[in-house]
């Protein structure tokens, strides 16, 4: 009998430390995370559309790095997540004069997540207009935002934005989702956050993005896209 317990009492120390090193394998997130990614598909849980093709000019992509910092081509679909799938019909036809990827000028913006393995971040991306372009105010005005709220400079921070990847890594999924919560700045003259409410923060679409590791540089694939 207590052979038998011995033996018992081993296996569930052998299974219970073997569970750990698995536990203990799985990587940060945040380090996953990083690097150069391609979005293959954007979908908008709210119309059951594909709205990929709308939001690329010509391709989104994101580079996110170690430090947090974001450097992307998103800005067509952060415009489409902020405002919507009908005002976004409303800028279409000018949003390329805006961000015009193919000079090679991008967007900014940072990521913010806990150590460890975590299902949710915080994304903050920076809308502006891009050197010699139509500024953003033209694509805002075409909204219906009000002159008060005109600002060159617009953070859109989104929180508690889901975040997941496929077995080998190579593929990440975000989803904006019913949990996440949205949040609107912009800066006065010593770099402070402002409130900006030109824009309600509960209107945002609801959207899955898939992206693809890459394993060249943003500028690389933004000049073969656009070739």
């Amino acid at each position: 009998m207590k052979k038998n317990l011995l033996f018992w009492s081993a296996l569930v120390l052998i299974f219970t430390l073997s569970s750990c090193d698995l536990l203990q394998e799985e990587p940060p997130t945040k380090t996953q995370m990083e690097g150069v990614w391609l979005v293959n598909k954007a979908y908008d849980m709210n119309t059951g559309q594909d709205i990929t093709p709308r939001v690329n000019f010509p391709i989104t992509a994101f580079h996110l790095s170690s430090d947090g910092t974001i450097v992307s081509t998103a800005g067509p679909l952060m415009m489409y997540v902020v405002y919507g799938d009908s005002k976004y019909v409303n800028i279409a036809s000018s949003i390329d004069q805006v961000f015009n990827y193919a000079s090679l000028n991008f967007n900014g913006g940072e990521f913010f997540i806990g150590g460890g393995v975590q299902p949710r971040f915080t994304l903050e991306m920076k809308l502006e207009g891009l050197p010699g372009q139509a500024a953003l105010t033209t694509l805002l005005e075409m909204i219906g935002i009000g002159n008060d709220y005109l600002d060159v400079v617009v953070y859109h921070k989104f929180m508690d934005v889901k975040v997941d990847f496929s077995e080998d890594y190579e593929t990440m999924y975000w989803e904006i989702d019913d949990m996440t919560t949205a949040a609107y700045n912009s800066k006065d003259n010593q770099g402070n956050y402002v409130l900006w409410q030109g824009w309600p923060v509960n209107n945002f679409s609801k959207v899955q993005i898939t992206m693809q590791k890459q394993v060249k540089d943003i500028r690389d694939l933004v000049e073969e896209s656009s070739n």
